[in-house]
């Protein structure tokens, strides 16, 4: 019989929930698989170009089913490389937000410039909420996605078309003018906390820093 004098596992202090709410979801992959070639790099889930293009990419879930993504804006997860923290993004798109920066930069995540000028970690979980900006005290992930929908996919999408007559994009690659919804059960939230951390065991796949609800990350890795 299991001993119930052991504590349960807990995630900010609250019991993780029984059964585990993200059975049904293909774990977080903790590598990013082989993404089709010409897409863009990105920030978070539901910010990606099209299938073959977000954290899986063409390879196979843990589990050995085959990628989950279907479309753009039905991606898991970000394909950046992971980093924990303000101004260390690689490339253009790639900075998420929240904890540290502008209100300026906060406004925007997964929108920025260039290298360096990202404001804070990637992936985005969905505990993350602005410090600072018109969107303070709320869901990084939401404003992402938002950004995404209204500044990004449009001019995003005709880059890549041209990309494609040029070539440097596969002729099959689909690049629909409308995006799909982030998978379930993450749509209106962006990727949580506890499914990036297998249940509060894998505390290094949540990349955020701070140790506060600010981040939700409960430290920097």
């Amino acid at each position: 019989m299991p001993d119930d004098s052991t504590p349960p596992v807990t995630y900010n202090g609250v019991p993780v929930p029984k059964p585990y709410p993200y059975a049904d979801s293909p774990a977080f992959p903790t590598t990013i698989g082989t993404i089709t070639q010409g897409m863009p790099l990105h920030a978070c889930m539901g910010l990606n170009s099209c299938a073959g293009s977000d954290r899986f990419g063409t390879s196979p879930t843990p589990e050995g089913a085959p990628s989950p993504n279907a479309c753009a804006g039905q991606g898991y997860c970000s394909t950046t490389t992971d980093h924990s923290c303000h101004v260390q993004n690689s490339c253009r798109n790639q900075g998420g937000c929240g904890l540290y920066g502008t209100g300026e930069e906060m406004n925007q995540p997964g929108y920025n410039d260039c290298k360096s000028l990202g404001s804070c970690a990637t992936p985005i979980n969905a505990e993350r909420f602005s410090a600072n900006g018109p969107n303070r005290g709320k869901s990084v992930w939401a404003r992402a996605r938002k950004v995404f929908e209204e500044q990004v996919w449009p001019d995003l999408r005709q880059k890549l078309l041209e990309k494609q007559a040029k070539g440097e994009i596969p002729a099959d690659q689909p690049l629909p003018e409308t995006l799909g919804r982030a998978p379930a059960p993450f749509a209106f939230t962006g990727p949580t906390y506890l499914w990036m951390t297998d249940g509060n065991t894998e505390r290094s796949n949540a990349h955020a820093c701070g140790n506060s609800g600010m981040s939700g990350a409960g430290g920097c890795v």
